[in-house]
Protein backbone atom coordinates (compact mmCIF):
# COMPACT_ATOMS: atom_id res chain seq x y z
CA UNK A 1 0.00 0.00 0.00
CA UNK A 2 1.13 3.55 -0.97
CA UNK A 3 -0.34 6.52 0.79
CA UNK A 4 0.13 9.88 -1.61
CA UNK A 5 1.60 12.81 1.03
CA UNK A 6 -0.76 14.99 -0.85
CA UNK A 7 -3.73 15.35 1.18
CA UNK A 8 -3.45 11.67 2.53
CA UNK A 9 -1.00 12.40 5.30
CA UNK A 10 -2.13 15.84 6.33
CA UNK A 11 -4.88 15.11 8.97
CA UNK A 12 -2.77 12.37 11.46
CA UNK A 13 -0.17 13.57 13.62
CA UNK A 14 2.84 10.97 11.60
CA UNK A 15 2.92 8.88 8.88
CA UNK A 16 3.18 5.52 11.09
CA UNK A 17 -0.54 6.99 12.37
CA UNK A 18 -1.72 7.94 9.04
CA UNK A 19 -0.70 4.61 7.80
CA UNK A 20 -2.47 2.58 10.64
CA UNK A 21 -5.63 4.47 10.39
CA UNK A 22 -5.60 3.79 6.73
CA UNK A 23 -5.34 0.06 6.86
CA UNK A 24 -7.94 -0.42 9.72
CA UNK A 25 -9.77 1.51 7.63
CA UNK A 26 -9.30 0.18 4.24
CA UNK A 27 -9.57 -3.87 5.90
CA UNK A 28 -13.54 -2.84 7.33
CA UNK A 29 -13.96 -1.16 3.34
CA UNK A 30 -17.25 -2.72 2.17
CA UNK A 31 -19.35 -2.15 -1.05
CA UNK A 32 -22.14 0.26 0.69
CA UNK A 33 -19.25 2.77 1.56
CA UNK A 34 -18.82 3.10 -2.39
CA UNK A 35 -19.50 6.23 -3.65
CA UNK A 36 -18.44 6.52 -7.15
CA UNK A 37 -15.72 5.99 -9.90
CA UNK A 38 -13.78 9.44 -10.97
CA UNK A 39 -11.50 9.21 -14.04
CA UNK A 40 -8.14 11.19 -13.38
CA UNK A 41 -5.44 12.25 -16.04
CA UNK A 42 -3.58 8.86 -15.41
CA UNK A 43 -5.40 6.58 -13.38
CA UNK A 44 -9.56 5.33 -12.64
CA UNK A 45 -9.85 5.48 -8.73
CA UNK A 46 -12.69 4.72 -6.64
CA UNK A 47 -14.40 7.05 -4.14
CA UNK A 48 -15.81 5.57 -0.95
CA UNK A 49 -17.49 7.27 2.09
CA UNK A 50 -16.41 6.17 5.64
CA UNK A 51 -16.74 6.62 9.31
CA UNK A 52 -13.54 7.10 11.28
CA UNK A 53 -14.38 7.57 15.32
CA UNK A 54 -17.70 8.98 14.59
CA UNK A 55 -16.74 11.37 11.83
CA UNK A 56 -17.25 11.23 7.73
CA UNK A 57 -14.10 11.14 5.78
CA UNK A 58 -13.55 11.20 2.33
CA UNK A 59 -11.46 8.18 0.66
CA UNK A 60 -10.08 7.95 -3.25
CA UNK A 61 -8.11 4.97 -3.83
CA UNK A 62 -6.66 3.11 -7.47
CA UNK A 63 -4.66 0.22 -7.77
CA UNK A 64 -1.38 0.25 -9.30
CA UNK A 65 -1.19 -2.23 -11.89
CA UNK A 66 2.24 -2.02 -12.78
CA UNK A 67 3.71 -2.41 -9.33
CA UNK A 68 0.42 -4.38 -8.11
CA UNK A 69 0.10 -1.79 -5.77
CA UNK A 70 -2.67 -0.30 -3.77
CA UNK A 71 -2.33 3.35 -4.06
CA UNK A 72 -4.41 5.51 -1.75
CA UNK A 73 -4.62 9.16 -3.34
CA UNK A 74 -7.28 10.85 -0.47
CA UNK A 75 -7.73 10.12 3.46
CA UNK A 76 -9.39 13.26 5.11
CA UNK A 77 -12.43 14.45 6.74
CA UNK A 78 -15.49 14.75 4.60
CA UNK A 79 -15.59 18.68 3.64
CA UNK A 80 -19.84 18.20 2.49
CA UNK A 81 -22.18 14.87 2.56
CA UNK A 82 -21.54 12.31 0.35
CA UNK A 83 -23.72 9.85 -1.31
CA UNK A 84 -22.73 6.30 -0.94
CA UNK A 85 -24.46 2.89 -2.18
CA UNK A 86 -25.53 2.72 1.93
CA UNK A 87 -27.06 6.55 2.09
CA UNK A 88 -25.18 9.73 2.66
CA UNK A 89 -22.24 10.14 4.97
CA UNK A 90 -21.86 13.71 6.51
CA UNK A 91 -18.72 15.74 7.81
Amino acid sequence: MFIQRTRALNFFPTPKEAWETTKVVLLKLELVNFAHTVQMTYDVADVYGVIVEENGWYLKITIDEQDSELVVISFHPLERPLRTRSGEVKP
